[in-house]
């Protein structure tokens, strides 16, 4: 179910240039920003609803909901349609997203979140990969709208599965109570947690640095190095490789150390190669290819190393609320992603110094951030 999130972004990421041609109008970016909007706000409403009814109740409407955006995705005439298209098949698809981690927590104990997470994440890794390299020979055959078709059937299928093989995590005596006043003191209480909030900025801030990549990549890659759908398609899905291996490294530095120490020790990674790269692209306005993809592979296992660690802290003392919290953390890690796509809609400008910048930005935000975290700590 959380792979349905990279495979929603990524796939349509090589037809950016014929989505803008075929509907004669710019700002493809902003369909991501959309997606990310959807997903976002929408997990507020799933994450409750799931401690109240149970997790499978909500996932039939949400993946229902997530198939017929993809289908008005596949039909749109024109760039505000597919933009509202996004968004009705991210409030879908968002509800497999939180509750899918509502789920790890339900059946995991605290001190083995971290490896879940990280396994979880390995799964999830496919997605970057598959997902470009899948798109760019669908749209090379059959075109964009194949890319929305092709994910309606998707969540028709996963709907499908999880009626059959998943089964309730919740007891029908741990349900909360049903009633808005205690979601909203639910939300209030968790929006208070500076554990909760912090944990889930850093995360936020670190996939921000991801987000800005994948939105700003097909007008800066793809015209930079001359690449066919294809081929962008391979490159983009070695993301995926990245958080693959990052993933796998985890789970074995977890079997001798705790998710506190490996953050303490690897949150400077990214943002020391973001400056190394940023700084490259300054001095380079067209970097060896073979050379950029090192520097790519590099960063995104740094970043990637942190997310399912950050996840386990901030989602460790909530077992009884764990829908409404991976709800909190969701649209954290929402929201912020897709500021980092407008501001790459608002200042990128075609270049790889510039991306690599606004990337830079966010790691650096996000290092700052677990300083501050860990300053305000109780000693």
């Amino acid at each position: 179910m959380t792979a349905l999130g990279p495979f929603s972004i990524d796939m349509y990421l090589p037809a950016f240039p014929q989505i803008e041609a075929e509907l004669r109008a710019g700002g493809v970016e902003n369909t991501m920003a959309a997606y990310l909007a959807g997903i976002g706000f929408g997990q507020l409403v799933y994450g409750p609803l799931s401690d109240r009814l149970g997790r499978k109740p909500p996932l039939y409407f949400g993946l229902l909901l997530y198939a017929f955006g993809s289908l008005g995705c596949a039909l749109a005439g024109s760039m505000w349609m597919l933009l509202a298209m996004r968004v009705v098949q991210a409030a879908g698809g968002c509800a497999a997203l939180v509750i899918g981690r509502a789920i790890v927590r339900d059946r995991c104990e605290p001190h083995e979140v971290a490896r879940a997470f990280s396994t979880l994440m390995l799964i999830v890794s496919i997605g970057p990969m598959l997902a470009p390299s899948l798109g760019g020979w669908v749209i090379t055959v059959w075109g964009w709208r194949a890319v929305f078709a092709f994910q309606c059937v998707a969540g028709v299928a996963l709907l499908l599965a999880m009626h059959y093989l998943l089964s309730e995590s919740v007891r029908a005596a741990d349900l909360a109570a049903a009633s808005v006043a205690a979601v909203a003191d639910s939300y209030a209480r968790l929006l208070r947690d500076p554990v909760l909030v912090g944990y889930s900025l850093i995360a936020a801030l670190g996939m921000s640095a991801l987000f800005c990549y994948v939105t700003g990549a097909p007008k800066v890659m793809i015209p930079l190095y001359q690449l066919s759908p294809q081929q962008f398609g391979w490159l983009i899905g070695l993301n995926g490789l990245a958080f693959m291996s990052a993933s796998r490294l985890n789970v074995v530095l977890l079997r001798r150390s705790t998710p506190q120490s490996l953050v303490r020790r690897s949150i400077w990674i990214p943002p020391a190669l973001a400056l190394a790269t940023t700084l490259l692209a300054v001095c380079v306005a067209r970097p060896p290819l073979p050379l950029t993809i090192v520097l790519q592979l590099a960063f995104f296992v740094s970043v990637a190393r942190i997310g399912p660690n950050v996840a386990a802290l901030a989602l460790a003392a909530h077992s009884r609320d764990a829908g409404a919290a991976a709800a909190v953390m969701g649209l954290i890690q929402s929201v912020v992603p897709m500021a980092a796509g407008l501001a790459v809609a608002a200042f990128g400008n075609g270049t790889m110094a510039m991306l690599y910048l606004l990337m830079s930005v966010a790691v650096f935000a996000s290092w700052l951030s677990y300083a501050q975290l860990k300053a305000n700590a109780p000693q």
